[in-house]
């Protein structure tokens, strides 16, 4: 199978990446266990585990960085900025979702750069626009393989769907205030008089949908003026068990002489660590340090004015009083956390029930395939294409 150059050079450059990591954190954990079985006394005299050690650690880390030094030279012989080939997308944007922050800082070409996409490139544009936001780790290519909404909702309705790319790994805030930037330029620039935009999330694209329309009532943009639906599908509004269970381990860990040098649990993305609570804005994580207490400390963020919300989430129960579907959700979001509910007032979400849908014995990827919840999505959309009220 052949492998793009970008593909190549990325995948080389994050090995060599990690290699440097990981014989950091083995410094560090050598260290460790030497200052405890010498019971603190290289510590009291200003040594690491000692000079042979220190030598070959250098040697090493010194070896990783020339290596990269040169194949960053090199990277002009590489396909710069070509696109990902289909069959490698899946791959690149989990890799994003894992560890895309790293990506972006560090320069790598596999971090996918926030793009627009449309699944068909001649097709007249129609004055309904309907943006489709992916979930962590996925990209476009999912709504695509996995769902024939994109389909209906232009033979059904006669609206143009485009699809988002991003990078899952950055922040929630960062990809929200790129993409009402981008947003602002799509609307700007199309082809016909916009009558409507709508948005479509699955999962974290739910939430990066909601920091968007901050970001846009913050800087006036004019977008928000074509607004006038927006569908979270499974989107963990006050965060996901996962990440908050990773989240406890990792500080735990980092209690621990022997677990702290490595610190495994801190290599989480960005984009994965908001979703212990939903993090939508740069106040809700700047300052805090990975270590600390766990804290709620989001902004609450209300819903726009004068735009039609669809709420759907998914449970694994069988019914509205299976436990299994209250304890376990989608198996990946909570119900309440899906629907916009919390203990807190001030964090619920003022959702109506007729706004909200839950799909019984479903996991949190048949969202995006299972055809009762296009039908549903398409239902809604068909009542709300319209000038905006309110």
């Amino acid at each position: 199978m052949e492998i793009s150059g970008t593909t190549l050079h990325g995948g080389a450059l994050l090995t060599l990446d990690i290699a440097r990591g990981v014989t950091t954190a083995v410094e560090r954990l050598h260290g460790t266990i030497a200052r405890q079985a010498s019971g603190g006394l290289l510590a009291a005299s200003g040594r690491s585990a000692g000079p042979v050690a220190g030598l070959v650690y250098r040697t090493i880390r010194g070896s990783t960085n020339g290596l990269r030094f040169a194949l960053d030279q090199l990277g002009s012989q590489f396909a710069s900025g070509e696109e990902p080939r289909d069959r490698e997308l899946p791959a690149i944007a989990a890799l994003n979702g894992v560890c895309g922050d790293f990506l972006a800082a560090s320069g790598n070409p596999l971090a996918l750069p926030m793009s627009f996409q449309a699944a068909h490139q001649d097709a007249i544009a129609s004055g309904d626009i309907v943006v489709m936001v992916h979930g962590l780790g996925l990209s476009e290519r999912n709504w695509l393989d996995e769902s024939g909404l994109g389909g209906r909702l232009r033979s059904d309705l006669g609206a143009t769907p485009i699809y988002l790319r991003y990078n899952t790994g950055r922040h929630i805030s960062t990809n929200g205030r790129e993409f009402s930037r981008m947003l602002e330029e799509l609307c700007a620039g199309w082809p016909v008089p916009v009558n409507s935009l709508t948005l479509v999330g699955h999962s974290m694209g739910g939430l990066v949908i909601r920091s968007a329309c901050r970001y846009a009532q913050r800087e006036n943009r004019r977008w928000l003026e074509q607004l006038r639906g927006v569908t979270c599908l499974g989107s963990p509004h006050h965060g996901a068990p996962l990440e908050k269970a990773g989240a406890a381990l990792d500080r735990v860990l980092l209690t621990l002489p022997y677990t702290a040098p490595l610190a495994f649990g801190a290599r989480r993305s960005a984009g994965v660590k908001d979703l212990e609570y939903g993090n939508l804005l740069d106040e809700d994580w700047q300052g805090l340090r990975h270590d600390a207490p766990s804290a709620d400390r989001r902004e609450n963020v209300p819903l726009v004015p004068g735009v039609e919300y669809l709420f759907i989430a998914a449970s694994v129960g069988k019914h509205s009083r299976d436990p299994m579907g209250h304890l376990f959700g989608d198996l990946l979001v909570r119900l309440d956390s899906a629907s916009g509910e919390h203990r807190d007032p001030q964090r619920r979400l003022p959702v109506e029930p007729r706004c909200l849908r839950v799909f019984h014995e479903k996991n949190h990827f048949d969202l995006l395939r299972d055809t009762r919840v296009h039908e549903c999505i398409v239902e809604w959309l068909r009542q709300h294409l319209s000038p905006r009220h309110g």
